[in-house]
């Protein structure tokens, strides 16, 4: 049984082969496509493995996004909480792996000691030990997609005093419940600004929220 097995797309195997050569270097044993051997039936041998490895590694590219493998290999590791996302050029990978931590392999030397490789190791190393990986503090900076909830409660109260206004303006006018056109001015210009100011304030939640959703991993 590995603690590491790789998944990439074989495009890519002038990249990947660095990559699994440090993982080595930092003494995990490592399984990938290399250790098929002639007469191995791949499927089995790669379900087995992949589901007894710790930790998989999946190295993203333009070819691994495209690869139905590699889309595969990675939902299982998901599923099974053993994830370590790696990418090989600016690819986006596919849903749903766009919200688990990617780190940059684009710019990387092949040093162990170069960003962000010991970041790799470390995930590598939780994971292969039975052990969830710490959160990533940069998931958390800038607004929460939360706030979509208090921008929603805003937008609520817009929309009630366009109702209150328009109940306001169907009681203008004589008889026993009219209200006088002087306390109508006066509802209705407090409701306005009143309103003016939720959608100024839910406007902002929206695009600091977006903005901080649009931050690249």
């Amino acid at each position: 049984m590995a603690d590491v097995f790789v998944s990439y797309a074989h495009a890519n195997f002038n990249r990947v082969k660095p990559i699994c050569a440090g993982l080595e270097q930092s003494g995990f044993s490592l399984w990938w496509d290399e250790r098929l051997k002639a007469g191995d039936d791949f499927t089995m041998v790669i379900e087995r493995e992949l589901s007894n490895a710790g930790c998989v590694v999946v190295v993203w590219s333009e070819a691994a996004r495209n690869s139905l493998w590699v889309r595969a290999e990675a939902t299982e590791a998901l599923d099974a909480n053993k994830l370590a996302q790696v990418r090989v050029d600016g690819v986006k990978p596919p849903l749903p792996f766009t919200v688990v931590e990617m780190l940059d392999l684009s710019r990387w030397r092949g040093g162990r000691g170069d960003a962000p490789w010991p970041r790799l190791e470390m995930a590598a190393r939780t994971l292969a030990g039975g052990k969830a990986p710490a959160p990533d503090a940069s998931v958390f900076k800038g607004p929460a997609l939360q706030d979509f909830g208090s921008s929603a409660a805003l937008g609520w109260l817009s929309l009630a005093l366009i109702v209150f206004v328009g109940v306001l303006t169907l009681q203008l006018g004589p008889g026993p419940n009219g209200i006088d056109p002087d306390t109508y001015q006066v509802l209705a210009l407090a409701s306005f600004a009143t309103a003016c100011i939720a959608f100024g304030l839910t406007l902002l939640r929206v695009i600091r929220t977006a903005l901080a959703s649009a931050v690249k991993p």
